[in-house]
């Protein structure tokens, strides 16, 4: 694997680590200081709202300016509002580092968008999921991280909750100092002047219009909306099905971390050129489409079956992911690979807030009503890609000559 690539999986790791270790840790640490409901959720809203409208400018300046200045400006934005976080005490304040840092939060479409500047076409569903990888590492580590330095502080200690929100800062700080250091401009001289210069909402919608880019951003927003009923109800879930505690619960968060990881980290690598990432795709969302079906009528007391089910909708997601990452960066001319990976980050990210909302709402009916509709909606998912699939896409998937 080259190098950059190598640097941009560190750089990917930290960052993770240090957002997988603050945001479990926000509410409490909000209450803390006497916050109202309402103040909570505002504060953990900023974040991917502010994320939703900066997303695809931040990817359309990466093909404009390149990847390495946006990087290293998105990094020390996270930086910072970590920092503010940690010393912070108002809630206004508060909220506009959450606010700043969904705004400068376009590491991971960078990210995206520079793996398809340094590999080949053929290579890049690889690469995807080593960055998946790097996902579910840091998704893991973060949280058992925070939860080992909180149990090494007393309760009474008024820092303590402070204390993980530096460590971020730190993280965060860290990946920065890498991009500075070690991560060179993936695209050529002269490339960025050749991107499309219009920074408008029209321009974003210009880069999604075409029918394979249009049809692959649907599925894997609809594949998101699905598997965000995982994410975003997995703690209370484990509780109702086995009667998991905290403890407990963060077992089963690892489990789905370490799946992830070790299929995009290594499966997916030799998976790829043996079946291509067109049935990789199809294979993927169907196994996530079972797994939820799973979850849905999990008898209670079953820890066998229900990690078994987590498991075949973990491995399909870590197969899907970067199967349909790789089909799109070679459907995208390499002048628009930030635009179109900025448009996909909001598509997901408002996806994600609308299901983690109904999701809840549902489960409040029954543990299992959540993966029904998660189901249904992956569903639809294949159901896309297979119209996209028939249609010719798998012909069309070739690398694009800018």
């Amino acid at each position: 694997m080259k190098s950059p690539l190598v640097v941009l999986i560190l750089i990917v790791l930290a960052d993770l680590m240090g957002f997988s270790l603050v945001v479990p840790l926000l509410p409490p640490f909000a209450k803390q200081y006497g916050f109202s409901p309402w103040q909570i959720g505002l504060l953990m809203a900023a974040y991917p709202l502010c994320q939703l409208v900066a997303a695809p400018f931040l990817g359309r300046l990466s093909d404009r300016y390149g990847r390495r200045p946006v990087l290293v400006l998105s990094q020390a934005g996270t930086a910072l509002s970590f920092l503010v976080l940690g010393l912070s005490r108002d809630f206004t304040v508060m909220l506009l580092a959450r606010g700043l840092d969904g705004a400068s939060g376009g590491n991971f479409l960078v990210a995206q968008a520079y793996i398809a500047d340094v590999t080949r076409p053929e290579d890049r569903a690889k690469g995807y999921g080593m960055l998946g990888a790097a996902f579910g590492v840091g998704f893991v580590l973060g949280p058992i991280l925070g939860a080992g330095m909180l149990a090494l502080v007393p309760e009474d200690v008024s820092w303590r909750l402070r204390m993980p929100f530096l460590v971020a800062a730190a993280f965060s700080t860290l990946a920065w100092v890498l991009v500075l250091v070690k991560l060179p401009e993936s695209l050529p001289p002269g490339g960025p002047e050749q991107a499309a210069n219009v920074l408008t909402w029209r321009g974003v919608l210009d880069t999604i219009s075409s029918r394979d880019i249009g049809l692959l951003v649907l599925t894997g927003s609809l594949l998101a909306l699905g598997f965000s009923a995982l994410e975003g109800t997995f703690s209370l879930y484990l509780q109702d099905r086995v009667g998991w505690g905290p403890e407990k619960q963060v077992l089963g968060y690892a489990f789905v971390g370490v799946t992830i990881a070790i299929v995009q980290g290594g499966l997916i690598r030799s998976l790829v050129p043996r079946f291509g990432e067109t049935h990789l795709l199809i294979y993927g969302i169907t196994s996530v489409a079972t797994g939820l079906t799973l979850l849905a009528i999990v008898p209670k007391g079953t820890i066998v079956f229900l990690l078994f089910a987590v498991f075949v909708t973990c491995q399909g997601q870590a197969i899907a992911s970067p199967s349909l990452q790789g089909l799109l960066s070679r459907l995208t001319p390499a002048t628009e690979q930030g635009a179109v990976f900025g448009a996909f980050a909001s598509a997901q990210t408002l996806c994600r807030m609308l299901n983690y909302l109904v999701a809840n709402v549902l489960l409040g009916m029954n543990a299992s009503t959540p993966y029904w509709e998660a189901s249904a909606l992956v569903g639809l998912a294949l159901l896309v890609a297979s119209f996209w699939y028939l249609g010719g896409g798998r012909e069309r998937a070739q690398p694009v000559v800018p």
